[in-house]
This record gives C-alpha cells, structure tokens and sequence, in this order.
C-alpha cells in the first residue's frame, strides 16, 4: 500500500493538498477507504500515545495495533466528553504553550476575541454550551488548514447544485466579536465576497428587519444559518413579498432543521435548494449535504460509533449516540470522544457516486429525545413526534417543549395571528398522552419565543438523566 501521502495525513499546512486528498478519497471503493482511514487511526493513535501523558496512560496497556483488530479491546477504551477534556486538559494536551490557565484567561475575555492568542497562530475557541457544557478547543495552522478543506469539500458539493450568477457572494448570521470557531474562521474573508451578520449588536438582539436589509444590500447567493434564523427569515419573506434577497443555497447548521421550516422555506425563496452542514467546535465537520440531498460523513476524517444505551455498538441502520475518534487534530487528540448527538447511518449507497457513508437519520443532541413511563420502565420518545404533532394542531405558529423530569412537561406556544380560543388546552390534549396520564404538562400561550446569546433555540429539550430514571425504578 502506498504511504497514502502521510505529508497531509500529518496535516500540512496546505489547503489544497489536503482538499485533493479528501476529494480523492471519495471515489474510492469502500474496502481502500476503510484502509485509508486505518492507516490514519493507527498514525493517530501512535502519536496521541507518544505525545498526550494522558493518552499514554489510557493506552498503556494495548497495543496499536491490537486496538486495530479487536473490536472488544477498542471497546475497552474510556469515552471522553467535554467534561472530561476539560477535566485533564493540562495531560491530554500535546504542546506546552497552551496550559489551562493561559486558555481559561483567554476564552474568559470576550475583548480578545480579536487577538491572536499570546500572539500565536493557535486558533483557541469555546463552544456556546447549548448542550449543557462548554468546552476549550485548540488548533494550530495545519489543523485549520484541515478544516477548511472539509468546508471546500462541501461547497463544492454546493456548486454542483446551483448556478451562481456573477461573483459569488456568500453571508453567514452568527454570534460575531466571540471565541466561537464560525466568527474566528471567516472574520478575515475577503469584505467584497463574504460578509458576517451578527445575530447580537451592542447586547442586543439584532431585529429580523435590520438582517433582511443587510441582505437586501449584500445580497449574498449563500447564506448560513441556524435553523431558528432560517425560520423568522421565512416569517419575513411571507410577510413581506417585496423582499428583493433572492438566495441560490441556504446552509442550515447547528441544530437539525424542523421539517416544517424547510417546507416554507422552499415555497418562500423560490428556487433556493437547502443544505445542512454538520460539524462541531470539538472535532470539525461531521457531515453534509450532497448536490443529491443526502448527507455524508467524513469518515476519511473521523473514525465514527454508533453506540446504544449500553455503550455496545448499535445495531446496522440504528440510531444512538455518536462516538467520534479525530484523525488529524493532534494539539488536542480526540479518541472515543461522546458528541452528545444521536445518529442513524445508512447501508445505501447515495446516487452522487460518492464512496463517503450516508447519514440515515440524525436526530439532533441527546438531550432532545425525551422520555416516557412504560411497562419496562422508561422508554424514548423521539423528538420527531412532537414536530409532526404540532404540524396538525390549528393555530400554532411555534412552540417549544421542555420535559423537566419523567413526569412534569412544559411547553411554550407562539398561536398564529387571529388564531381560535382554546389554543393551550388543544395543545394539553394532543401532548399528554404521549407522556402518558400521570404526567403534568403546562402549557403557555406566550408572544414570542427568544432564543439564547448562541442562536440556538432548540424546539424540543430534556433536562433530567433518564439513565438515574432507569437505575431508580429497578
């Protein structure tokens, strides 16, 4: 086997000799992809084990190669989270300028977002925290070269499904003037071709009538966004057909986008296609949308698990949690590191011709899928049923469902203009059984629903552990 150009397996600093590589990797057949990403975990692997102390003590005890070759003994290894990175960042980390405390200083102070941090080419970022933790993040030049060349390998994706007119402009709406990787990645992009709006100005909420003018005035072809962005866009658009922002592409990340926004969305921008792009401040990008609509994961970059409640692999075409392993960030190594989203793959082949697997379902974060009292204890219910739910019930324009324990649900509703009377109690009666009839389930009519500093409202949410739940009831 060829040595598989290890000059940008190692991640050198150049874009376009890691963008020929994933490029090259998607025509592959799926048994010399699999090698390809082999040879990339045992590099991996050997390099976290040599450099991170805390890697050479989780490792100590295997060897490469058999983590290689038994699934069992790979098994074996310890899950990491953010909690967990953080925890022992000062041990997993493999280079000594970038301590705890130099990193907490930075990231504490939101006036740096600006400045390089102690005037390195580190890129050092945090995340919003919408899963209930923050983290710290650190990448040096090769490793934003990395993903970059992720994104490049999406936006080609992109351009074979449209046809730009003139330049092509781009925009994204983001937390802007923060330690968010989206600010600090595109915040020195060329003016005249991409332009950043900000969802907050000054602390305060940047108005849907103050973005649709910068639109209208930059007029971008793309356009990224969160799903809740996207949505009062939409409500825009239909409020006003004059609107003259025409979009070629809208690129849905964050969060999963609800079924019904996509719907108006389409029937709004006329001619607009969507896309969703999946990736993570923790491991870069995840997944994306091909010109044919399915999304596919980098597993040229990640080593991806799917595991069930108990940790074991998940059935083939089941869903559970993601499980990822980086296959080229090693300032920070990531191994067996629980995302906190929930994800189905896929044993079909996507019709582009690309080798790359294909996402079945994704489901959004854990903390999404709630739970329900059953005959065998507790068992899930998938958020899906609560927006198909609130699809068919009159008089709603947008709602948010919040479980806050296995037996108490509240839920926020935002009626549409003029809507019928009654509008909480319907909601009661639809929602309660789900959850069955020992559960309380509170049900606001309220004006708006605000979304938080990171832009990322999620519309269905859990805030207990339904594991305690389990462990309880036995």
């Amino acid at each position: 086997m060829d040595v598989i150009r290890d000059r940008m397996i190692a991640g050198q600093s150049s874009i376009l000799g890691v963008y020929n590589f994933l490029e090259e990797n998607e025509s592959l057949p799926a048994g010399q992809l699999a090698a390809r990403q082999r040879h990339l975990l045992r590099k991996q692997l050997s390099y976290a084990r040599r450099e991170s102390p805390y890697f050479a003590n989780i490792l100590r005890h295997h060897t490469v190669e058999d983590l290689l070759n038994s699934p069992e003994r790979w098994a074996d290894l310890p899950l990491m989270d953010k909690s967990v990175l953080l925890e022992n960042f000062d041990v997993v980390r493999t280079r000594n300028d970038i301590t705890y405390p130099r990193v907490h200083e930075y990231l504490s102070d939101r006036s740096l977002a600006d400045e390089p941090f102690h005037g390195s080419d580190l890129l050092v970022v945090s995340t919003a925290g919408t899963s209930g933790k923050s983290g710290y993040f650190v990448y040096d030049q090769r490793e934003q070269a990395h993903i970059r060349a992720q994104y490049f390998r999406f936006m080609r994706a992109i351009l074979a499904g449209i046809e730009p007119r003139g330049p092509l402009r781009s925009a994204a709406i983001i937390v802007t003037g923060a330690h968010m990787i989206g600010y600090k990645m595109q915040q020195h992009l060329p003016p005249e071709f991409f332009r950043m709006i900000p969802v907050l100005r000054e602390g305060r909420a940047v108005t849907v009538e103050e973005t649709a003018a910068e639109l209208a005035d930059f007029n971008p072809q793309i356009l990224t966004c969160f799903g809740s962005t996207l949505r009062m866009l939409t409500e825009y658009k239909e409020a006003n057909p004059d609107f003259a922002w025409r979009p070629l592409a809208l690129i849905n990340t964050g969060a999963t986008l609800e079924r019904d926004v996509q719907k108006r969305a389409l029937a709004a921008f006329e001619g607009v296609r969507i896309f969703d792009l999946y990736g993570s401040t923790d491991t870069g990008y995840i997944g994306w949308t091909c010109e044919h609509g399915s999304m596919h994961l980098n597993t040229d970059c990640l080593k991806i698990e799917i595991l069930d409640e108990d940790g074991r692999p998940a059935a083939e075409g089941e869903s559970g949690s993601i499980v990822l392993t980086s296959l080229w960030h090693r300032t920070l190594p990531i191994i067996r590191y629980r995302l906190g989203d929930l994800m189905s793959v896929s044993t079909e082949r996507c019709a582009c011709g690309r080798s790359l697997p294909v996402v079945k379902e994704l489901l959004g974060r854990e903390n999404t899928l709630l739970y329900r009292r059953s005959d065998t204890g507790v068992s899930p219910v998938p958020q899906g049923v609560f927006m198909e739910m609130f699809e068919t019930i009159s008089g709603v324009k947008r709602f948010r469902l919040v479980q806050e324990s296995l037996d108490k649900v509240t839920v926020s509703v935002v009626p549409l203009p003029g809507g019928e009377p009654g509008l909480a109690e319907r909601v009661a009666q639809r929602v309660t059984p789900v959850f069955g009839a020992g559960a309380s389930v509170d049900v606001h009519v309220v004006d708006a629903l605000v979304p938080p500093a990171s832009g990322k409202l999620l519309p269905v949410e859990r805030l207990f552990d339904p594991a305690a739940e389990r462990t309880g009831r036995r």
